[in-house]
């Protein structure tokens, strides 16, 4: 059996590049859909894959993000959602790029010209790092002024990794 593991150091820093991530966290929303819900994820370059949980631990939606496109799966309703009906479930998709959303769960600065907020006509996303102790980002806030809605992700623990994840089980999921 091949070992997929990969570890990348750089000489000159002797540096671990870490080449997955995993986590946990939370995402509320006010408005339309309101409600908060749990969720465990996985990142590896640029997708990702999340796991939402309801507050009794059900499984209740599967979603699959790469760099252009993302895919879902509600699993109460068994329902199916490609990345245009995706906006109704995560409005904040129709205003940034799946690849940003993957970023931020590695706790990457969002490029938007070195801003730690991006504004449209009656939205706004906000990025914070909310303990002092870490660099990295774990809080975005996405408020949409026209639909009165408010969506809030908060990244609770986040574990980076030199082992590969082999991301076409998770895709046959949801695709399948």
């Amino acid at each position: 059996m091949q070992n997929k593991s990969t570890l990348r150091v750089n000489q000159e820093k002797n540096i671990i590049q870490f080449v997955s991530c995993s986590g946990r966290g939370t995402i509320s929303s006010i408005g339309n859909f309101s409600g908060q819900l749990s969720f465990d994820f996985l990142a590896q370059n640029d997708s990702s894959f999340f796991q939402f949980s309801d507050f009794l631990g059900r499984k209740v939606l599967l979603l699959a993000l790469t760099s252009d496109s993302a895919n879902a799966w509600n699993l109460i309703e068994n329902k199916k959602y490609n990345h245009s009906q995706i906006n109704d479930l995560l409005p904040v998709l129709s205003f940034i790029q799946p690849i940003d959303l993957t970023h931020f769960l590695w706790g990457e600065n969002i490029s938007f010209d070195h801003m730690d907020s991006l504004e449209f006509d009656n939205a706004k996303i906000t990025f914070e790092i909310s303990n002092p102790d870490n660099s990295l980002l774990n809080k975005a806030i996405f408020s949409d002024e026209t639909n009165r809605n408010e969506l809030l992700i908060i990244i609770k623990s986040r574990i980076p990794s030199i082992d590969f994840i082999d991301f076409r089980k998770y895709w046959n999921i949801i695709l399948g």
